[in-house]
């Protein structure tokens, strides 16, 4: 498995699976915080992007911690 080389000045957090290949980011975006999932192999992300407002963030970690399965 690749490292991943995400870097994002507005990553808040990252949850790394390397089992299955995969990490969940949680980054800062204008109306509060964006969850990714990459396939860190192939350094792309992997279905849609999963919103959450500013008052939010806890939900947006157990999100990306859910979906990396971690």
């Amino acid at each position: 498995m690749n490292a991943v080389t995400i870097t994002n000045p507005n990553q808040i957090a990252t949850f790394v699976n390397a089992e299955y290949g995969i990490a969940a980011l949680v980054t800062k975006i204008s109306t509060g915080y964006a969850v990714t999932l990459w396939d860190t192999d192939a350094e792309l992300p992997v279905g849609g992007i999963r919103t959450y407002g500013s008052a939010m963030l806890s939900a947006a970690i157990n999100y990306a911690q859910k979906i990396a399965n971690v």
